[in-house]
């Protein structure tokens, strides 16, 4: 799996994933994290054929409807309330389109909030506010949430009930 995320400080390109893909035979899985992330794996699959078994993006789940509908075979989204996400993805992959659009509706607050105002430090927050790990202490480049963005993840986090809120409680 090769991760194409900005804090590598690498950029590569849909064509040159792509050649990755086709030339080396053990390459098949990517995950892209980069703006535009979407049309990303478009222009890979496009170039890329067959040889792109697992074209991920992560994003907190930003695009997880449009990611469903085609040729994606998975997500990589941020590890906060896969339970939520695990639904959404299965009555995609059975054909029930209402109840996947009607799921991710309801948890499009915080996966949008995730997103937008916290990134990786919100799956460490409601890890460390469900009893799963002792410190919420992220590593450099990534800044610790102001305490007000961090009491608004746990706000929205709460009313959906998220597993990771009450797995270890």
């Amino acid at each position: 799996m090769i991760q194409d995320a900005p804090v590598s400080g690498t950029a590569l390109s849909a064509p040159f994933l792509a050649r990755l893909a086709r030339e080396i035979a053990n390459v098949a899985y990517f995950k892209i994290e980069v703006p535009g992330a979407a049309a990303k794996l478009r222009e890979m699959i496009r170039l890329g054929g067959d040889a792109i078994e697992g074209p991920w993006d992560g994003e907190e789940a930003i695009t997880l409807p449009r990611r469903s509908r085609r040729r994606r075979t998975g997500t990589m989204p941020s590890g906060a309330y896969p339970d939520a996400l695990r639904r959404i993805v299965d009555d995609y992959a059975a054909g029930r389109r209402e109840a996947a659009v009607a799921g991710y509706e309801r948890w499009l607050p915080l996966i949008n909030y995730e997103n937008r105002q916290c990134g990786l430090a919100a799956c460490k927050v409601l890890m460390k506010e469900g009893g799963i790990i002792a410190s919420d202490s992220v590593r450099h480049p990534v800044l610790p949430l102001h305490a007000a963005s961090r009491a608004g993840l746990v706000e929205i986090a709460r009313r959906l009930d998220p597993l990771v809120l009450r797995w270890a409680k």
